[in-house]
């Protein structure tokens, strides 16, 4: 698998992890009791599945976590992305194949929420290893919230570090190997500013360091390929404003995002997108989005058909990555969410409280490759169980 698909579907199932996990905290979560000493916790599931012109993504995940009496929390989880990709001439031949690479991920967390007064101060670790055939991945962060004035305002601090190991597996004379270190802080405030409003922000400073391209490119300089080789530095910009609102009368919540992003590659986007949350009865519920992304090209990537062919001579960063240059892209996307509470008066009841869902999102993008097409989509089907 290409470093550069490796990165991608990375991003798409820590993505889509995070707004499952978002979803899930708006229904009713058990606690652990200190004073029966009741231990408490919930078990997810996910399947994930991206298609696109040339590739398709399953990604089987699992979760548990646990609360001990004492408001311990710890979780473990595991994630395998199934990535089948289709080339034309792979190693040589002349034929079509189909290539089947797995990425493998194992993680753990612990946390404890410290009650100071009335306000609340959160702490978290977390730990988590990737690998596969040509990649090892090893990430570790740590965090800190804290909730005062009457736990109406929020704001944390995250400190994440990763070590990555990227290798080319090819014929002997082609292979390679290097290293890439990054340092991530982030920052977040939320407010609650009425019963229904809510208002958030947060930042993110990355510094990456090492072999930052994809060592499966071939860029050219003239008539000769040569592998890709962008800076080995790059500092990453995030700034991101939510805000919520809740109409009791429809039982409807409204939620709009915006994110700036800018690097010192000069690569700049803005990415506005708007979700809907309908209640539908006691068991249903529904949640629409749309997102737009608009982005600028680096200031070594060439456009169009130029992209990965330099003048004869050129002696700067290249790169034949056609998500470096610029595009924009549209995505819709719906979930469904089911309550198992029908099963509250059977011999099934230990089910009650879980809940299912599905989610469909289609996106049309700019980007100018043959490989990635312009359309893809993906979906994902599991739930969670509280016990």
């Amino acid at each position: 698998m290409t470093l550069g698909a490796e990165r991608r579907w990375r991003s798409i199932a820590l993505a889509l992890w995070t707004c499952a996990s978002i979803w899930f905290a708006a229904f009713e979560r058990a606690h652990a009791d200190e004073a029966s000493g009741t231990w408490t916790g919930e078990l997810e599931g996910h399947g994930s599945y991206y298609y696109e012109r040339s590739t398709e993504v399953w990604v089987p995940t699992g979760r548990l976590s646990v609360e001990a009496p004492n408001g311990m929390r710890m979780n473990v989880s595991y994630l395998a992305d199934v990535i089948a990709s289709a080339s034309i001439g792979q190693m040589g031949s002349d034929i079509d194949k189909v290539h089947v690479e797995v990425r493998q991920g194992i993680g753990t967390g612990f946390g404890k929420t410290i009650h100071i007064g009335e306000n609340e101060l959160d702490l978290s670790v977390n730990a988590i290893h990737s690998w596969e055939s040509d990649y090892f991945s090893w990430f570790g962060g740590v965090r800190a919230g804290y909730l005062f004035n009457q736990k109406n305002t929020g704001v944390s601090l995250g400190v994440t570090g990763v070590h990555d190991s990227i290798y080319r597996n090819a014929r002997e004379g082609q292979r390679f190997f290097g290293n890439l270190d990054g340092v991530t802080l982030t920052f977040g405030f939320s407010q609650i500013l009425t019963p229904v409003l809510t208002f958030g922000a947060g930042y993110q400073l990355v510094y990456l360091t090492g072999f930052l391209g994809n060592p499966y490119r071939v860029p050219k300089i003239g008539p000769l390929p040569d592998m890709e080789a962008p800076p080995d530095t790059r500092i990453r910009h995030n700034l991101e404003f939510t805000a919520s609102l809740y109409a009791p009368a429809t039982r409807t919540t409204f939620q709009g995002f915006a994110r700036l992003y800018t690097d010192s590659w000069d690569l700049n986007a803005i990415t506005p997108e708007l979700r809907i949350y309908q209640e539908l009865g006691r068991d249903f519920g529904l949640r629409l989005r749309a997102r737009y992304y608009l982005q600028g090209r680096t200031y070594f990537a060439l456009e169009g058909t130029d992209l990965g062919n330099y003048a004869p001579g050129y002696t700067g960063p290249v790169t034949a990555d056609p998500k470096l240059s610029g595009f924009h892209s549209i995505q819709l996307g719906g979930r469904i969410s089911f309550a198992l509470t029908a099963f509250e008066r059977s011999f099934l009841r230990f089910f009650s409280r879980g809940v299912l869902d599905l989610s469909f999102d289609h996106q049309w993008t700019t980007v100018d490759s043959t490989s990635f097409g312009r359309r893809n989509f993906f979906m994902i089907l599991g739930g969670r169980l509280p016990f």
